[in-house]
């Protein structure tokens, strides 16, 4: 299985690359991700994939987190930020 590539931008600050997972896996993995996070921490979730920029959000606000931005960073790719 392949591997999420995490980066840590500060303390209270990840970047998570999941481009190149085919849907929906982005959709299944946010909700462990986010399990991880603490309170106040901040995601940007890198994705390719064409549904996840409705569906991981989606997600995340049904876990009580917010998601300030979804912008779209190249063709076919988006950034996601949650913040638990």
């Amino acid at each position: 299985m392949r591997k999420i590539k995490t980066f840590k931008i500060s303390d209270k600050h990840y970047q998570v690359d999941m481009r190149g997972w085919v849907c929906p896996y982005p959709k299944y993995a946010v909700e462990s991700l986010v399990k991880k996070l603490n309170d106040g921490n901040q995601m940007d979730l890198l994705v390719d994939c064409p549904s996840a920029p409705d569906d991981v959000p989606r997600v995340a606000l049904a876990m009580g987190c917010s998601i300030p931005e979804v912008t779209q960073i190249g063709g076919g790719e988006w950034k996601i930020v949650i913040i638990k």
